[in-house]
């Protein structure tokens, strides 16, 4: 008869699995929240990018009008959920005469916040 000792058989001990079970779990966990982590950045650049967006259709809405008709104003748009609240103030003869300097402002919140864009274009007569 054989005998064959516990030390010559192959495998892993009890304490080798658990500590490879106890490692994967932290990297899971590591990653779990990192995605997390980016999904609320894509959020916060998806927003920006809402806000860019609506500041260009009021610049082209703006250019597009008669001289004289361009004057301070200010409205809201909602995209996706989110409320831009726009606003613009008209400077004459800025920064020569015959010419209007639009301050265009848009903000909004979300859920990181309170933030705003501004952007400055000039009209021609």
């Amino acid at each position: 008869m054989r005998v064959t000792r516990l030390r010559d058989s192959r495998g892993f001990t009890l304490i080798e699995i658990v500590v490879a079970i106890v490692m994967l779990a932290f990297g899971v966990l590591a990653s779990a929240s990192l995605t997390a982590a980016l999904m609320a950045s894509n959020r916060g650049v998806t927003n920006r990018t809402r806000a860019n967006e609506t500041l260009r259709l009021k610049v082209e809405d703006l250019q597009s009008k008669r001289y004289a008709q361009i004057t301070n104003g200010s409205d809201t748009a909602t995209v996706g959920g989110v409320t831009f609240n726009r606003s613009w103030t008209v400077t004459a003869n800025s920064p020569v005469a015959n010419t209007k300097t639009v301050t265009l402002t848009v903000a909004w919140t979300d859920r990181q916040g309170n933030h705003s864009l501004s952007n400055q274009t000039i009209r021609g007569q």
